[in-house]
């Protein structure tokens, strides 16, 4: 290994040598190696020495190479675009260089010389109409070598990679199942910094949301890879039928449905839309995706909006606040009398906000960390509390809806003799991991919970047939299925059969 005080650093290009005169002075094994490389570039090549390899022999006899069989001369190198010195002699290449410079022609010294070369040739990969070259500066030829298999590798899966989805929601687990699978905390991290050093996983994002655990990604298809992931998600522990693993086409259908909304709790919603870029934009600054995956996603996007435009007429347009606020005119027959307390300050905690305030209610609007800003035409119109606060707060409320991102629960038994006894209490815990103790529900004769489970429950039974739906889904993906094509085509090999 050659020290770092003899390296060069280097600027590299990408010469287009098909055509030109190049000359390799030598013939031994290592002018065979030159010559085999600007053969490769399908460059018009001589090689001058006086005695002639085996190799160079049969690169003569093939047509592939012109030989000179006899020592350098000076005028050699004239009317050549590039020179390899590559004899056994320094002094002869150093000559050969000064040769080559006089007429300002490249030219690179495979020796000790090669500090004073005018190039170096790195490691070069070749395959499928790619090209990688890989150097070091000479500072570590093995180094180089080591980085160049190892990407070789990886260049064969990339070739035989698809899309891929693996993931788990609530249509296949209950919420009391599938709340320890979800990415909380540190656990989004951990999981991803996992996947990246996977062998044949090239590019992911992690979508976690209330009722999803998602891994999106191209991955290679070598046998081993969903078994991987299976075990670095944690799925291994599951049943078949509580996760799904989806592949090439289905995995482009899914994503475009899941963007579109339909798989949601509440099913047209479009709260999906931002998790799913906020998804992209974290796996973009982890460096766990690039190009391949925002392709991907920027496509079914595009897709999804067009399932939006045929399926609203059947689903109309419902958030889960508009879900939650249906849900609550079922259980109140005069909504607007009653005072509500929203925990969380989040994208859904200010919708709801907004939604109750128009409906007339008093609101108490409770925050742990994040203050939110308040505009001026809704100062004095809401109390504002923090989770502090609820021991004095709780007994004013009839309603309470939880939509924080805490990763334990933010109401607990400990907090029941806090509400108000005499007047029914409804409780919605719209938040993954739950905010609310699963035994506060009907800890009382008048408090009943409910959580994104039930509320899923009573929405598909009091309204919902989604078949057409999903019908009209399927048709508007397959109406742009050379998107998917395209996307998959963008880092396969051209040359793959479809």
């Amino acid at each position: 290994m050659r020290s770092e005080a003899h390296s060069k650093t280097v600027f590299p290009v990408g010469l287009l040598l098909e055509g030109r005169s190049c000359l390799v002075v030598g013939s031994g094994k290592v002018a065979v190696h030159k010559a085999q490389l600007l053969l490769d570039a399908k460059a018009s090549v001589t090689v001058v020495g006086p005695d002639a390899d085996g190799e160079i022999t049969s690169l003569v006899a093939s047509g592939s190479i012109s030989y000179i069989r006899r020592e350098f001369q000076d005028s050699d190198v004239k009317k050549n675009f590039l020179v390899f010195a590559a004899t056994n002699d320094k002094i002869a290449n150093r000559h050969v260089m000064e040769c080559c410079r006089a007429h300002n022609i490249l030219c690179c010294s495979v020796d000790g010389n090669w500090m004073a070369s005018d190039f170096v040739t790195p490691a070069i990969i070749r395959q499928d109409g790619l090209t990688l070259s890989i150097s070091s500066g000479g500072k570590s030829c093995r180094r180089s070598r080591l980085v160049k298999e190892n990407l070789s590798r990886h260049i064969e899966m990339v070739a035989s990679a698809d899309l891929i989805v693996i993931g788990t929601s609530h249509h296949q687990m209950s919420i009391q199942r599938r709340e320890p699978f979800h990415l909380i905390g540190s656990r989004m991290n951990d999981t991803g910094e996992m996947l990246m050093r996977v062998w044949g996983i090239h590019e992911f994002m992690l979508l976690n949301t209330c009722n999803r655990i998602e891994f999106i990604g191209v991955v290679s298809k070598e046998a081993g890879i969903v078994e991987l992931l299976k075990r670095i998600l944690a799925f291994f522990h599951l049943k078949e039928e509580e996760y799904y693993v989806k592949r090439g086409y289905d995995a482009f259908e899914h994503v475009a449905v899941v963007s579109a909304g339909l798989l949601s709790q509440s099913p047209g919603e479009n709260h999906i839309v931002a998790q799913l870029k906020e998804a992209l934009d974290y796996s973009i600054s982890r460096k766990w995706a690039g190009g391949m995956i925002q392709e991907w996603i920027g496509s079914v996007l595009h897709v999804s909006k067009e399932i939006r435009n045929v399926t609203e007429p059947l689903l109309g347009s419902l958030e889960i606040e508009d879900l939650s606020i249906n849900y609550l005119k079922t259980r109140y027959k005069n909504l607007a009398n009653k005072r509500i307390m929203i925990l969380g300050t989040g994208m859904v905690g200010l919708g709801l906000m907004k939604l109750f305030m128009d409906l007339g209610n008093e609101c108490e609007w409770c925050y742990h960390v994040n203050k939110p800003e308040i505009q001026d035409s809704w100062k004095g119109r809401f109390t504002l509390t923090t989770l502090n606060d609820l021991p004095s707060t709780l007994h004013k409320v009839d309603v309470v809806i939880c939509t924080t991102s805490s990763p334990g629960y933010v109401l607990h038994r400990g907090h029941a003799p806090f509400l108000n006894q005499d007047k029914d209490i409804t409780i919605l815990d719209l938040s993954i991991p739950r905010n609310v103790e699963p035994a506060m529900d009907g800890l009382t004769p008048n408090l009943k919970v409910v959580d994104l489970d039930g509320l899923k429950r009573w929405y598909h039974k009091e309204i919902l047939d989604m078949t057409k739906v999903f019908e009209l889904s399927r048709e508007v993906v397959a109406e742009h299925k050379d998107l998917c094509d395209k996307v998959v085509k963008s880092f396969q090999s051209d040359n793959r059969t479809e």
